[in-house]
């Protein structure tokens, strides 16, 4: 703790040394400014006019707004795989769990806790069933060494109870953490010697269908449903039950041994594989040579124990695992450091501890500070035992040339299993479980895509296997010969849920019978997946659309521009970004780059808007006194022209705008009697400049957005029914019919609300919008007018700045309720001023 403290202070010193710094250099160029009195006057109004901006956006907005969406984004430990879905329960009972499944009609998917690395327990716009509250003992059996459990329940939960009875667990993960359900879905193993994956050890399952039917299931009943359940990822049912053999808890001691790669199997033979003293072992690999292999065996013992601890604390702090898995990471210094310095210490002691006390590890050690840039992902492969000597030289080569970071290669035994439908052990095979770290951008994600392929190549060379609760990278093709009874196993799911309800992204990818000719189509539609975030946080942009209509309105009305309310529409825009920041902050992973854009629109637009509060409060009402009845025809030119401009940015970007020709067309405007003389100058003069600058201005976003960024999608693709009374226009577009469904594409932007609007008068129904469930649409009201509807979410309203007798509603809906909704407000006189297609 000494140590922190010394560094926090250290660091602290050279912060303040580092401030101390800029401010010495700020005071230099001050004094350099005012010995050079020309400078001194424009330097002095630049940081007046940064201080009024910055001072104009602090006093403005909406930092007290505290509502937020509901987080229904789920991901799985590795921070990498975010997927939207529909909703989340988290039952207690069977009946709660049949009743949501009977009371749905769309997908489901199910997960535990979460360590899953590739999709596995969830789909976009599923219903999920979150078993963790599902977690009671049924009944324990100390005689015959049996247990029933609900399936969200943990291994540590079963240990808890089960330890006082000296029983242990029979076959589990090296790690406690994980539902015995998720365990189960995924055909779980571990470090246990003599035995193959979990379904060994399971005796009974109880099952829930897509149809809300309970099954049991066992090797006497339903047994193609107990081969397919295990090890199905949850593409049978819901496992609820589970009845599960024990084993004796016992002492242990460990031992370990390091050797030549080549002497492993020969070692293993010899000393491990028929020895039934011994109950945990594995081989630790070191990269990144992987040409040694540390031996680590735990065996029965009659010694006294060294460590009496039953099981390990879960309060335990894992602050220094966490730091020395991030030396590790270092590269080649890091491992050479693991095996010459960390494993020979901590291998340096023997142990005599119990069973459980070794069953019951934490995952909290692995979890490194932040996993925001990095994170750490494990793969396996299971490779026939004849061949591990063969298969190590092609993973060697692949980690090698793809420069593969990984901290550990681990190799566990496992035998034979011939029951489960997509068993991963059809023979006696070596587990290599690979624990390797990668950057989270897209450009590494590509990358672990690139060299996963290449291992499976070398894998499938092998006659091996791999585990799929990771990154399902391997192609269909691979994967029906590395799965050789997929086809059986998808029978069975198709006969059982043939609308394919029960899903999530591995099964997804591999199912056969999920592959409708809509899902095909949009896989080829590059631009169809839109971030459901986006429609929340496109309403401040939007503002910078409604906000130029309300200025055109304004002049139209022939109230003086002067008198504009600019501050409100600044404090307006900031309102709208603060509530869409919070309502999105827990519901969605943070879109970072788009709060950057609208952080840069918001401060262009307060910098344009707060020097026209200046100009119009002084220049502007002065020449006002001027002003006739009458105005003049330049005046009307302008007046045109904001109307133009707030009509095309409603459908085209803002940068497109041709401002110049207005420019010309103002000061070529002829004469008109009865009007005032300065005010028609000045008012064009001020036009001038500004649409001059705005000129320049757009030419250079105009550039950097074509430089920058990809040329944004014109379409957004919904799923609706397939119904006749649908037609074509230059907006709307039908991709592709299948059954009572179809994709239809519409114009984005404005057409795409008043298409919309169009559509609520047909009979039709809404299934998703750009691959998302829920989207937001904001009206315009009276103040005493309210819409009522039922599953809408009202989620604020806010001013419209030049009319204080209405206001603008912000509504999130599911896309399913979005038609009848529009008709609704449209038959109470409301308007709907547009429909946020994300």
């Amino acid at each position: 703790m000494k140590k922190i403290f010394h560094f926090i202070q250290v660091l602290l010193t050279y912060l303040i040394k580092f401030i101390k710094l800029i401010c010495f250099r700020i005071s230099k160029v001050i004094q350099i400014i005012n010995r050079k009195k020309r400078l001194a006057i424009p330097f002095y109004s630049l940081i007046a006019f940064v201080l009024y901006i910055f001072l104009l956006i602090q006093f403005s907005g909406d930092p007290e707004f505290t509502k937020t969406l509901e987080n229904k984004t789920l991901n799985d430990v590795t921070q990498i795989n975010p997927i939207q879905v529909n909703k989340i329960i988290k039952p207690k009972t069977v009946n709660e769990i049949v009743y949501a499944i009977k009371n749905t009609s769309g997908p489901i998917s199910i997960g535990g806790g979460k360590y899953s690395m590739g999709g596995q327990t969830a789909f976009e716009n599923s219903l999920h069933i979150d078993m963790r509250s599902f977690n009671k003992i049924i009944k324990i059996d100390t005689t015959k060494k049996q247990i029933t459990v609900q399936a969200g329940i943990r291994w540590r939960d079963i240990q808890k109870v089960i330890d006082p009875l000296n029983l242990s667990i029979k076959i589990m993960q090296t790690y406690s953490n994980f539902t015995v359900g998720g365990a189960i879905s995924v055909n779980c193993h571990g470090r246990y010697i003599g035995h193959g994956p979990i379904i060994s050890s399971v005796l009974e399952l109880k099952v829930i269908t897509a149809d809300g039917n309970i099954i049991i299931a066992n090797r006497k009943l339903n047994q193609d449903v107990f081969n397919a359940a295990i090890g199905g990822y949850g593409g049978i049912g819901v496992i609820a039950e589970a009845n599960l053999e024990l084993a004796d808890n016992i002492k242990v001691e460990r031992f370990h041994k390091i050797m030549n790669v080549e002497e492993y199997k020969t070692y293993f033979d010899k000393n491990i594989r028929n020895n039934k003293d011994v109950i945990f072992q594995n081989g630790n690999l070191y990269p990144p040579k992987y040409d040694k292999i540390m031996s680590v065996l735990w065996v029965k013992s009659t010694k006294p124990l060294t460590d009496k601890e039953r099981l390990i604390s879960e309060d335990e702090n894992y602050w220094l695992e966490s730091k020395l898995t991030g030396v590790v990471s270092w590269g080649k210094s890091g491992k050479w450091i693991r095996e010459f310095t960390i494993d020979p210490l901590y291998y340096s002691n023997k142990i005599v501890r119990w069973r459980n006390k070794e069953a019951s590890y934490d995952v909290r050690e692995l979890e490194p500070t932040s996993r925001e840039n990095e994170t750490y992902v494990l793969q396996e492969y299971f490779i026939p035992v004849e061949n591990t000597k063969s298969f190590i030289p092609k993973m060697c080569a692949v980690f090698q040339k793809n420069n593969v970071n990984v901290i550990n290669v681990s190799l566990r035994h496992a035998l034979p299993d011939n029951e489960s439908d997509l068993s991963w052990a059809n023979k006696e095979v070596f587990a290599f479980v690979i624990y390797y770290k990668q950057k989270t951008n897209q450009e590494a994600k590509d990358m672990v895509k690139k060299w996963t392929l290449e291992m499976t190549d070398s894998i499938l060379s092998e006659n091996g296997t791999w585990y799929l609760p990771y990154q399902p990278h391997a192609t269909i093709e691979q994967f029906q010969k590395g799965y050789p009874n997929s086809a059986k196993y998808f029978a069975l799911k198709n006969k059982l849920d043939p609308n394919q309800r029960f899903t999530n992204k591995l099964l997804d990818k591999y199912n056969p019978y999920s592959k409708s000719e809509l899902t095909q189509e949009k896989k080829k539609i590059k631009e169809y997946f839109r971030a459901e975030e986006q429609t929340i946080l496109t309403v401040p942009e939007w503002y910078l659309v409604y906000n130029p209509k309300e200025y055109a309105d304004y002049l139209e009305s022939g109230k003086n521009p002067s008198n504009f309310p600019f501050y409100k529409s600044i404090d307006e825009y900031w309102k709208l970004y603060d509530r869409s920041i919070k309502l999105t902050s827990k519901a969605y992973p943070e879109n970072s780059e788009y709060k950057t854009m609208l952080q840069v629109i918001g401060v262009s637009m307060t910098m344009e808007y707060g020097s026209k509060i200046i100009y119009e409060n002084t220049v502007g009402l002065f020449f006002a006194l001027f002003s006739e009845e009458k105005i003049s025809k330049e005046e009307e030119i302008i007046i045109e022209a904001q109307r133009a401009y707030s009509n095309f940015i409603y459908q085209t970007a803002w940068y497109e705008f041709k401002f110049l020709p207005w420019i010309k067309k103002v000061w070529t405007a002829s004469e008109k009697s009865n009007c005032s003389t300065l005010r028609k100058w000045e008012r064009t003069l001020i036009f001038t400049f500004e649409f001059s600058f705005k000129a320049f201005y757009s030419q250079l976003i105009e550039w950097a957005a074509k430089s920058t960024y990809e040329t944004p999608a014109n379409s957004i693709y919904l799923i609706v029914s397939n119904v006749d009374s649908v037609k074509e226009n230059k907006n709307l577009k039908i991709i592709k019919r299948d059954g009572d469904k179809m994709i239809i594409a519409i114009t984005r932007w404005a057409s795409f609300t008043t298409e919309i609007i169009k559509l609520s008068n047909q009979d039709l129904k809404i299934y998703e919008i750009s691959g998302n469930d829920e989207i937001s649409v904001s009206t315009i009201t009276g103040n005493q007018q309210e819409i009522n509807s039922n599953d809408i979410k009202l989620l604020y309203q806010s001013k419209i700045v030049t009319n204080d007798s209405v206001k603008r509603n912000l509504y999130f809906l599911p896309v399913g309720k979005l038609l009848p909704f529009i008709k609704n407000v449209l038959r109470t006189h409301g308007t709907v001023e547009h429909v946020y297609d994300y």
